[in-house]
Protein backbone atom coordinates (compact mmCIF):
# COMPACT_ATOMS: atom_id res chain seq x y z
CA UNK A 1 0.00 0.00 0.00
CA UNK A 2 0.86 3.24 -0.98
CA UNK A 3 1.33 6.12 2.00
CA UNK A 4 1.34 9.91 2.48
CA UNK A 5 3.81 12.09 1.27
CA UNK A 6 4.87 14.58 3.78
CA UNK A 7 8.02 17.07 4.62
CA UNK A 8 10.24 16.26 7.80
CA UNK A 9 11.09 18.91 10.48
CA UNK A 10 14.25 20.31 11.55
CA UNK A 11 12.82 18.90 15.27
CA UNK A 12 12.36 15.31 14.36
CA UNK A 13 8.59 15.80 13.17
CA UNK A 14 6.72 15.44 9.95
CA UNK A 15 4.28 17.31 8.28
CA UNK A 16 1.28 16.36 6.14
CA UNK A 17 0.07 19.33 3.89
CA UNK A 18 -3.65 19.37 2.64
CA UNK A 19 -1.49 19.39 -1.02
CA UNK A 20 -0.73 15.61 0.44
CA UNK A 21 -4.16 14.52 0.97
CA UNK A 22 -5.44 11.82 -0.87
CA UNK A 23 -8.73 13.10 -3.30
CA UNK A 24 -10.68 10.34 -1.84
CA UNK A 25 -12.04 10.27 1.62
CA UNK A 26 -11.83 6.39 1.49
CA UNK A 27 -7.79 6.18 0.66
CA UNK A 28 -7.16 8.46 3.35
CA UNK A 29 -7.42 5.54 6.51
CA UNK A 30 -5.36 3.32 4.63
CA UNK A 31 -2.45 5.40 3.76
CA UNK A 32 -2.93 7.76 6.96
CA UNK A 33 -2.65 4.23 9.07
CA UNK A 34 0.51 2.83 6.75
CA UNK A 35 2.10 5.95 7.11
CA UNK A 36 1.99 6.17 10.75
CA UNK A 37 4.42 2.50 10.38
CA UNK A 38 6.63 3.88 8.35
CA UNK A 39 7.34 7.14 10.20
CA UNK A 40 7.83 5.13 13.48
CA UNK A 41 9.97 2.78 11.82
CA UNK A 42 12.11 6.08 10.66
CA UNK A 43 11.51 7.58 14.45
CA UNK A 44 9.67 10.25 13.43
CA UNK A 45 8.75 12.16 16.50
CA UNK A 46 5.35 13.66 16.04
CA UNK A 47 2.99 14.46 12.78
CA UNK A 48 1.30 17.42 12.08
CA UNK A 49 -1.36 17.37 9.85
CA UNK A 50 -3.11 20.48 8.34
CA UNK A 51 -7.02 19.86 7.22
CA UNK A 52 -8.40 22.42 5.62
CA UNK A 53 -12.42 23.32 6.00
CA UNK A 54 -12.97 21.51 2.85
CA UNK A 55 -11.95 18.30 4.20
CA UNK A 56 -13.32 18.24 7.48
CA UNK A 57 -15.01 14.70 6.31
CA UNK A 58 -11.49 13.28 7.73
CA UNK A 59 -11.32 14.74 10.96
CA UNK A 60 -12.90 11.12 12.60
CA UNK A 61 -10.66 9.19 11.24
CA UNK A 62 -7.97 11.33 12.81
CA UNK A 63 -9.66 10.97 16.00
CA UNK A 64 -9.81 7.42 15.55
CA UNK A 65 -6.30 7.29 15.44
CA UNK A 66 -5.59 9.68 18.48
CA UNK A 67 -4.87 12.52 16.78
CA UNK A 68 -5.14 16.14 18.91
CA UNK A 69 -6.05 19.56 17.93
CA UNK A 70 -3.07 21.95 17.74
CA UNK A 71 -4.53 25.16 16.21
CA UNK A 72 -7.16 26.39 14.20
CA UNK A 73 -7.48 29.37 11.87
CA UNK A 74 -10.56 30.58 9.62
CA UNK A 75 -10.17 28.02 7.19
CA UNK A 76 -8.15 25.27 8.52
CA UNK A 77 -7.57 22.59 11.31
CA UNK A 78 -3.75 21.75 12.60
CA UNK A 79 -3.79 18.24 14.18
CA UNK A 80 -0.87 16.14 15.68
CA UNK A 81 0.11 12.91 17.22
CA UNK A 82 3.34 12.13 19.33
CA UNK A 83 4.84 8.57 17.66
CA UNK A 84 7.22 8.53 20.63
CA UNK A 85 6.93 8.98 24.14
CA UNK A 86 9.57 11.40 24.68
CA UNK A 87 8.26 13.65 21.26
CA UNK A 88 7.82 17.35 22.50
CA UNK A 89 5.00 19.06 21.22
CA UNK A 90 5.39 23.43 21.96
CA UNK A 91 1.94 24.56 22.60
CA UNK A 92 0.49 26.94 20.52
CA UNK A 93 0.05 30.58 20.91
CA UNK A 94 -1.64 31.64 24.66
CA UNK A 95 -1.37 34.71 24.82
CA UNK A 96 -3.51 38.51 23.26
CA UNK A 97 -1.48 41.80 22.86
CA UNK A 98 -3.48 45.15 23.34
CA UNK A 99 -2.22 48.42 23.25
CA UNK A 100 -2.88 51.72 25.00
CA UNK A 101 -2.20 55.08 23.93
CA UNK A 102 -1.09 57.67 26.28
CA UNK A 103 -1.31 61.27 24.71
CA UNK A 104 -0.33 64.27 26.51
CA UNK A 105 -1.84 67.78 24.99
CA UNK A 106 0.54 70.84 25.12
CA UNK A 107 -2.15 72.01 27.95
CA UNK A 108 -0.89 68.98 29.93
CA UNK A 109 -4.44 67.13 29.42
CA UNK A 110 -4.47 63.73 28.88
CA UNK A 111 -6.50 61.72 26.61
CA UNK A 112 -8.82 59.53 27.86
CA UNK A 113 -11.98 57.53 26.79
CA UNK A 114 -14.87 55.65 28.61
CA UNK A 115 -16.09 52.25 26.83
CA UNK A 116 -19.51 51.84 26.23
CA UNK A 117 -18.81 48.05 27.35
CA UNK A 118 -17.80 49.42 31.10
CA UNK A 119 -19.72 52.40 31.06
CA UNK A 120 -22.37 50.85 33.23
CA UNK A 121 -20.68 48.86 35.50
CA UNK A 122 -17.58 51.04 35.39
CA UNK A 123 -18.85 55.21 35.35
CA UNK A 124 -15.69 56.66 36.18
CA UNK A 125 -13.72 54.14 34.41
CA UNK A 126 -11.50 56.81 32.39
CA UNK A 127 -8.64 55.11 30.54
CA UNK A 128 -6.50 55.24 27.75
CA UNK A 129 -7.65 54.86 24.48
CA UNK A 130 -6.30 51.43 22.62
CA UNK A 131 -7.43 47.96 21.57
CA UNK A 132 -6.25 44.46 20.67
CA UNK A 133 -3.19 44.14 17.61
CA UNK A 134 -4.16 42.81 14.28
CA UNK A 135 -2.51 40.00 13.29
CA UNK A 136 1.36 41.13 12.18
CA UNK A 137 1.10 44.65 13.09
CA UNK A 138 3.73 46.41 14.98
CA UNK A 139 3.07 48.12 18.86
CA UNK A 140 3.25 51.28 17.89
CA UNK A 141 1.59 50.92 14.28
CA UNK A 142 -1.64 49.63 16.29
CA UNK A 143 -1.43 52.19 19.23
CA UNK A 144 -1.84 55.68 16.98
CA UNK A 145 -4.33 53.58 14.53
CA UNK A 146 -6.18 52.78 17.97
CA UNK A 147 -6.09 56.31 18.76
CA UNK A 148 -7.28 57.89 15.68
CA UNK A 149 -10.63 54.92 15.52
CA UNK A 150 -11.67 55.75 19.24
CA UNK A 151 -11.19 59.20 19.39
CA UNK A 152 -10.01 60.62 15.83
CA UNK A 153 -6.88 62.45 17.10
CA UNK A 154 -4.04 62.12 14.68
CA UNK A 155 -0.71 61.04 16.42
CA UNK A 156 2.77 60.31 16.27
CA UNK A 157 4.79 57.53 18.11
CA UNK A 158 6.84 58.70 20.91
CA UNK A 159 8.32 56.03 23.06
CA UNK A 160 7.50 52.98 24.54
CA UNK A 161 5.84 53.21 28.23
CA UNK A 162 6.02 49.56 29.76
CA UNK A 163 3.22 46.44 29.75
CA UNK A 164 1.17 44.38 31.89
CA UNK A 165 0.64 40.77 31.81
CA UNK A 166 -2.23 38.82 33.22
CA UNK A 167 -3.78 35.27 32.97
CA UNK A 168 -7.25 36.83 33.09
CA UNK A 169 -6.92 37.58 29.04
CA UNK A 170 -10.00 36.62 26.16
CA UNK A 171 -11.34 33.33 25.83
CA UNK A 172 -8.77 31.72 28.50
CA UNK A 173 -5.90 33.00 27.51
CA UNK A 174 -3.08 35.43 28.88
CA UNK A 175 -2.71 39.26 28.12
CA UNK A 176 0.10 41.52 27.62
CA UNK A 177 -1.06 45.29 27.42
CA UNK A 178 1.62 47.62 25.97
CA UNK A 179 1.86 51.36 26.65
CA UNK A 180 2.65 53.79 24.25
CA UNK A 181 3.21 57.27 24.65
CA UNK A 182 1.94 59.13 21.74
CA UNK A 183 2.59 62.95 20.52
CA UNK A 184 -0.93 64.55 19.45
CA UNK A 185 -0.78 65.92 16.37
CA UNK A 186 -4.71 66.97 16.31
CA UNK A 187 -6.68 68.06 19.19
CA UNK A 188 -10.21 67.75 18.07
CA UNK A 189 -12.20 64.97 19.39
CA UNK A 190 -14.55 62.74 17.23
CA UNK A 191 -15.78 59.26 19.16
CA UNK A 192 -15.92 55.73 17.46
CA UNK A 193 -19.90 55.94 18.54
CA UNK A 194 -19.63 52.03 18.20
CA UNK A 195 -17.72 51.12 20.58
CA UNK A 196 -17.07 54.51 22.85
CA UNK A 197 -18.66 56.04 25.28
CA UNK A 198 -17.54 59.60 25.61
CA UNK A 199 -13.89 61.03 25.23
CA UNK A 200 -12.22 63.83 26.79
CA UNK A 201 -8.87 66.05 27.94
CA UNK A 202 -8.34 65.16 31.45
CA UNK A 203 -5.80 67.42 32.88
CA UNK A 204 -3.34 65.30 34.59
CA UNK A 205 -2.98 67.03 38.08
CA UNK A 206 -6.98 66.38 38.21
CA UNK A 207 -6.55 62.77 36.70
CA UNK A 208 -3.96 61.92 39.21
CA UNK A 209 -5.60 63.13 42.34
CA UNK A 210 -8.78 61.48 41.34
CA UNK A 211 -9.65 58.43 43.71
CA UNK A 212 -11.97 56.69 41.72
CA UNK A 213 -9.23 56.49 38.53
CA UNK A 214 -7.73 53.29 38.14
CA UNK A 215 -4.14 52.61 40.36
CA UNK A 216 -2.47 51.12 37.19
CA UNK A 217 -3.45 53.68 34.76
CA UNK A 218 -2.44 56.94 37.29
CA UNK A 219 0.78 54.55 37.62
CA UNK A 220 1.78 53.90 34.78
CA UNK A 221 1.28 58.27 33.94
CA UNK A 222 3.11 59.03 36.64
CA UNK A 223 6.46 56.86 35.11
CA UNK A 224 5.64 58.38 32.09
CA UNK A 225 5.54 62.03 33.06
CA UNK A 226 9.11 60.95 35.06
CA UNK A 227 10.75 58.82 32.55
CA UNK A 228 11.42 59.25 29.04
CA UNK A 229 10.58 55.85 28.04
CA UNK A 230 12.20 53.13 25.67
CA UNK A 231 12.98 54.01 21.90
CA UNK A 232 11.98 52.16 18.86
CA UNK A 233 15.09 51.46 16.78
CA UNK A 234 15.80 49.68 13.96
CA UNK A 235 19.55 46.90 13.97
CA UNK A 236 20.87 47.08 10.03
CA UNK A 237 21.26 43.46 9.04
CA UNK A 238 19.06 41.99 11.84
CA UNK A 239 16.48 40.54 9.35
CA UNK A 240 15.99 40.82 5.72
CA UNK A 241 13.33 43.54 5.98
CA UNK A 242 12.79 46.70 8.69
CA UNK A 243 8.47 45.99 8.56
CA UNK A 244 9.36 42.29 10.38
CA UNK A 245 10.26 43.56 13.59
CA UNK A 246 10.07 46.21 16.06
CA UNK A 247 12.50 46.55 19.14
CA UNK A 248 12.51 49.05 21.97
CA UNK A 249 15.04 49.69 24.19
CA UNK A 250 16.53 52.78 26.73
CA UNK A 251 17.53 56.33 24.44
Amino acid sequence: MQHLNSTDNRYGGTYVSPEDLPEKKSDFAGLLFESIKIWKNHNILVVWIKIPSSRADLLPILYNLEFENHHSGNDFIMLTKKLQEEAIVPPYAKHTIGVGGLVINSENELLTIREKAHVKKYPHNWKFPGGMLDPFEHIETAAMREVFEETGVKTEFESFIGFRHHHQGQFSTSNIYAVCRLRPLTCEITIQESEIADARWFPIEEYLSDEKIGKYNKQVLTSALNCSGLESIKLPGYMSSDEDYEVFLSR
